[in-house]
Formats: C-alpha cells, sequence, structure tokens
C-alpha cells in the first residue's frame, strides 16, 4: 500500500487578541479583536472603556487613574496624545512588571484549564463564539478573585519599593 505524499492538518488558527481592563472594585471591560494590537486599536480600545465607564459611573475620573505598561502601542506619542484629550490621569509601570500587573493576573487565569472544551469552532467567523467562551470564564471568577489580584500585586509592588 502506497501511502499519499500529502499529509491533513489542521489548517494554523487567527489571532485573537484581547485588549482588558480590571477596576479595584472587580470589574472587568474587555474587547477582542482579530488584528494586531497597535496604537489606533488601543484607542479605540479607549474610548469604548470611557464610554462605558461614563455609563456606569459618571464621577469615574475623579478617582480613576489607568496603570499602563511600557508597550509600544501603550505610550506611543498618538496614544499619550489621545490620553491627554480623554483627560485620563495614567500610571506607567515598568517594562515587564507582570508582578504588580492585575491585569495579568486575569490573563493568566483566562489561560488556566480548558476554555473551549466542547471543541467549537474557533476559526476567524467564529469570533462572537470564542468571545462568549471568554466572557463566560471570565463570569465564573468571583469578582473577589478580581479584587484579590490587585492586592497581590500591590504587595509585589510594596517589595519591589521596600526592598
Amino acid at each position: 500500500a502506497q501511502t499519499p505524499a500529502t499529509m491533513r492538518a489542521k489548517p494554523i488558527s487567527y489571532r485573537i487578541s484581547l485588549i482588558a481592563a480590571l477596576d479595584t472594585e472587580g470589574n472587568i471591560y474587555y474587547s477582542l479583536t482579530q488584528a494586531n494590537t497597535d496604537q489606533h486599536v488601543m484607542m479605540v480600545f479607549l474610548i469604548h472603556l470611557v464610554e462605558q465607564l461614563d455609563l456606569a459611573r459618571p464621577s469615574w475620573r475623579d478617582d480613576t487613574v489607568l496603570l499602563l505598561d511600557g508597550a509600544r502601542y501603550h505610550n506611543s506619542q498618538k496614544v499619550r496624545e489621545y490620553l491627554r484629550k480623554l483627560e485620563l490621569q495614567v500610571i506607567w509601570s515598568g517594562p515587564y512588571s507582570y508582578s504588580t500587573a492585575p491585569i495579568e493576573l486575569v490573563f493568566a487565569a483566562l489561560k488556566f484549564g480548558e476554555l473551549n472544551p466542547d471543541g467549537k469552532s474557533t476559526g476567524k467567523k467564529a469570533l462572537d463564539k470564542v468571545a462568549a467562551m471568554i466572557g463566560a470564564k471570565l463570569q465564573q471568577t468571583p469578582k473577589s478573585t478580581f479584587i484579590r489580584f490587585w492586592h497581590a500585586t500591590t504587595l509585589e509592588l510594596f517589595k519591589y519599593l521596600y526592598y
């Protein structure tokens, strides 16, 4: 019996990027894209985040500061100008400061376990299914866990500053 010279293989998966924000009360705001995250994608996320925060709590600007890392798409000149235009206060963390970034713990929690146990299609046309899977996983995580992420990362930052 001859074997074919070709193999059947799954096509390469499409890239799905997650941008998210976590507040100290355990609320999470996120967006999925099928584009590489750049300064333009970041600015679109920021405007939608501001709209959601305005709806949820109109006075949020009085006591809210964004914590952003040094990613190029966070601190480009265009994004910095946009942050000023939106009148957002920002704290810039050091590069690769994962242990002091609560959102990194959210990303790690999403990766823990099986996100797609039913093996649903996640191809280019299934972004809504992927969003539903991520939303379900985030909803299964208690707000208290997200609040503990802030606690843990604040302690890490204190250790860094103190020692």
